[in-house]
């Protein structure tokens, strides 16, 4: 009887655990809100991405994920991001155009 008193002890003790890493998995989830997306670079020197994750001091990171793209980001007019709240704006470094072809990829992170 004392034995299985002790497995069902332990078994609600992991149960109570679980729950708990669940709660603090989802406090931390919007402590720190995060997301990725993907973009075609429009046919001009500029391009706002819209993504209510994005705060002022979010950090954003940029993937090419065509040849046009890694051919854009090697260049003279490779791209560099300007956040707002909401969204975010992607320029290219000559202010020259894109070609409009250029796919990427996007994550953002928010650090306290």
């Amino acid at each position: 009887m004392d034995q299985s008193i002790r497995t069902d002890d332990i078994a609600n003790k992991l149960q109570a655990s679980n729950q708990l890493m669940a709660k603090l998995v989802a406090i931390f989830s919007n402590l720190f809100p995060r997301s990725t997306g993907s973009f075609t670079m429009a046919a001009a020197a500029t391009k706002t991405v819209t993504d209510a994750n994005v705060t002022t001091s979010s950090i954003i990171m940029l993937m090419p994920t065509n040849a046009a793209a890694g051919t854009l980001m090697g260049s003279a007019k490779s791209l560099y991001v300007t956040t707002a709240a909401g969204s975010f704006l992607v320029s290219t470094a000559s202010a020259a155009a894109a070609a409009g072809t250029e796919n990427l990829s996007y994550a953002v992170f928010n650090p306290l």
